[in-house]
């Protein structure tokens, strides 16, 4: 997978919809993760993967089509995901966020709040973890948290290309399941 840096700016201040800022990525010359060799990547066909995001407070479901390249170099493939994808699922970062926000302030019960989005319950519990996972990854010493809060979130929210420096610095998108990668990697 090669991740594309999309969100340039503080995400809750972002105007575009999740399915603008994807039509927005430009394909450039990209480097190999496999094999390091730039500017190797050709089209390679593409791929339809569902997209669900929130837009004016309301959730949307869009297909949106993922581009392929295969490396002339070493002839492996790569998927060209946005910044706003959690790789091996169909929820945008900003939906997930939206939704955990919503949560914090709970105003209203937990299985309406699920209802009125559309997730299971135990999907909603997951996604709290992850983010105590991997904002406490990203926060490390400074301010650890040992659940979702109001100024964690907004720490998260404001952090400029969050998507990008933190899968650069860890090699997982965030909130993306380790579990999951793991699985898809592991040989047999």
């Amino acid at each position: 997978m090669i991740k594309k840096k999309t969100i340039l700016f503080k995400l809750c201040k972002i105007k575009l919809t999740d399915k603008q800022l994807f039509d927005s990525m430009h394909v450039s010359y990209e480097v190999c993760p496999s094999c390091g060799a730039i500017g190797c990547c050709e089209p390679h066909g593409s791929y339809k993967r569902d997209l669900i995001s929130i837009n004016n407070s309301v959730r949307t479901d869009d297909v949106i089509y993922i581009r392929r390249v295969k490396c002339t170099s070493c002839k492996s493939t790569h998927a060209l995901l946005s910044d706003i994808l959690i790789p091996y699922g169909s929820y945008s970062l900003r939906f997930v966020l939206y939704v955990l926000r919503a949560y914090l302030y709970r105003r209203s019960t937990v299985n309406a709040l699920c209802s009125y989005f559309c997730i299971a319950v135990a999907t909603l519990y997951k996604w709290i973890h992850l983010f105590n996972k991997h904002a406490n990854l990203l926060l490390n010493a400074t301010m650890q948290i040992s659940w979702v809060t109001a100024p964690a979130l907004d720490f998260i929210e404001e952090i400029t290309a969050l998507p990008s420096q933190f899968f650069k610095q860890y090699n997982f998108s965030f909130l993306q399941n380790t579990k999951q990668r793991i699985l898809v990697l592991s040989p047999g």
